[in-house]
């Protein structure tokens, strides 16, 4: 039985047994286009075995702005617009998607928590079978900047035999100074895009 909150409805944040090192994941319902994001929250314990299998999220908190909703729970609930749309992004149509995110997995009202959720911070990271990071939306920019970098890194990696000659590539063998060349990129770059896709707030 969960607490309930002072409307009187369930709370997702129910007490987490710090022995068994339990967090919080989200089970996002598959879903696509515009319907609204569904998900239930539940606790798992880091030292199961098997682990918990999940994956965690980093994304831009974003400025206090009118918030969106999703459904947690079965109950429709306020979060911030950056919060949704990234799960948003997120889901799988095919079927549900386990994820930690820290906004919403720790309860966010609770010093207590949020200190001992820190100290799990490490392991949960290190636990989770993948690390994704939602970046924001973009006009299309940002994602020509992603395979611009894809394109810089396959030609740094030939140019370095995989990356195993990278500082006798970049330096001088003992005195360490930079090595220059006059040979432009082969690789195609497109410069504007890059911009785009660091200007988003993510990175800032």
């Amino acid at each position: 039985m969960l607490p309930e909150t002072k409307d009187g409805r369930p709370s997702p944040y129910g007490t987490l047994a710090s022995e068994r090192k339990e967090i919080r994941i989200l089970e996002i319902v598959p879903a696509v286009g515009e319907d609204m994001v569904e998900c239930t929250m539940r606790p798992v314990a880091l030292v199961d075995e098997p682990a918990p299998v999940y994956e965690t999220i980093s994304y831009y908190w974003g400025l206090p702005k009118a918030p969106s909703l999703i459904k947690l729970n079965g109950i429709v609930t306020q979060v911030p617009v950056s919060f949704e749309a990234a799960l948003r992004r997120m889901r799988l149509s095919d079927g549900p998607r386990m994820l930690w995110i820290d906004a919403i997995c720790i309860n966010q009202s609770s010093l207590a928590e949020r200190g001992q959720q820190v100290c799990l911070m490490a392991t949960i990271y290190r636990t989770a079978k993948q690390n994704l990071v939602y970046l924001g939306e973009d006009d299309g920019h940002a994602e020509r900047g992603v395979e611009s970098i894809h394109n810089l890194v396959s030609e740094m990696r030939t140019a370095t035999s995989d990356f195993s000659l990278i500082f006798q590539t970049l330096c001088e063998k003992g005195t360490g100074a930079s090595h220059y060349s006059e040979k432009g990129l082969d690789a195609d770059v497109d410069f504007e895009a890059l911009e785009s896709l660091f200007n988003l707030q993510w990175f800032r």
